[in-house]
């Protein structure tokens, strides 16, 4: 269908930094698939599918890129009249202005609206739809102070996207989500490697020049220790490392200890932060 076309057409015309072609992209696409008024013929499929559903995600999709440009009041004008229409399913609209009102830094009108994507009629939602509205809850529980809760609403979402390999919830440029994911390393996760490579993903460019040269290694890592250096950001133990790689317990325990005396560490987050630091992970 033309309107599916259109949004893929429009995110790639996000990604190339394209916003004002993006936007004219899927007002139109929303536009032609508008219901004819009253009397003027058969109304396209509504809420529950079909045109309603692809309207409710051009929507959204408008209002997320006119958001990230800084056009948040007309982002939150468009997805309230649509809500407040019942202009199709409103789990994608609702989702989107969540992020709008987060965007604009107000995290409690943000949760007010943002639906419960692990509620009895989420398992029907499309799941990038659940996916956003979950990172999102995670989003505003650490912002609230509730780490724990926090990291527990992340993995069930981690679990969720990897069955179909969604990535995009997780490196879209949405306040705070690499903070979530980078703690949520340090806390430990079952999708270490994936959230490991989430955050270099997601990383933005360093605002400060990099390390100065006394802030450097004296003495590099080698090849193994950088290889098991990646594995400490995991919640796996010195044995269940050295099995992964096929080594002694022993050879790994001496690895770990060069990691720290070159890291200038004494605990493992520490350790894993100082890497960081330095760029090394």
């Amino acid at each position: 269908m033309a309107a599916l076309a259109a949004l893929c057409r429009a995110g790639l015309l996000r990604d190339r930094d394209a916003p004002a072609a993006a936007l004219r992209l899927l007002s139109t696409a929303r536009d032609r698939l508008a219901p004819p008024p009253a009397g003027d013929g058969p109304s396209p499929p509504g809420p529950g599918g079909g045109a309603g559903e692809l309207r409710a995600w051009l929507l959204a999709a408008e209002a997320d890129l006119r958001a990230a440009h800084g056009d948040l009041g007309a982002a939150r004008e468009l997805l309230t009249d649509a809500l407040a229409q019942h202009d199709g399913p409103t789990e994608a609209p609702a989702v989107a202005l969540a992020r709008v009102e987060l965007r604009a830094g107000d995290p409690r009108a943000a949760a007010h609206v943002l639906p419960s994507w692990d509620g009895p009629d989420a398992g029907n939602w499309p799941l990038p739809v659940r996916l956003d509205a979950g990172v999102l809850d995670a989003v505003l529980a650490r912002q609230a102070g509730d780490a724990r809760r926090a990291g527990r609403i992340l993995e069930r979402i981690l679990e969720l996207a990897a069955a179909e390999g969604f990535r995009r919830p997780f490196t879209r440029a949405e306040p705070g989500v690499r903070d979530l994911l980078a703690a949520h390393l340090d806390s430990g996760t079952a999708h270490w490697p994936t959230v490991s490579d989430l955050v270099r993903v997601t990383e933005e460019p360093p605002a400060r020049p990099d390390p100065e040269p006394d802030r450097a290694l004296d003495e590099p890592l080698t090849e193994r220790e950088l290889t098991i250096l990646r594995y400490l950001q995991s919640i796996l133990s010195n044995v269940e490392i050295a099995a992964e790689l096929s080594l002694s317990v022993n050879t790994v325990k001496t690895h770990v200890r060069n990691i720290y005396r070159k890291l200038d560490a004494t605990r493992r987050r520490e350790a894993v932060r100082r890497a960081r630091e330095l760029h090394l992970i």
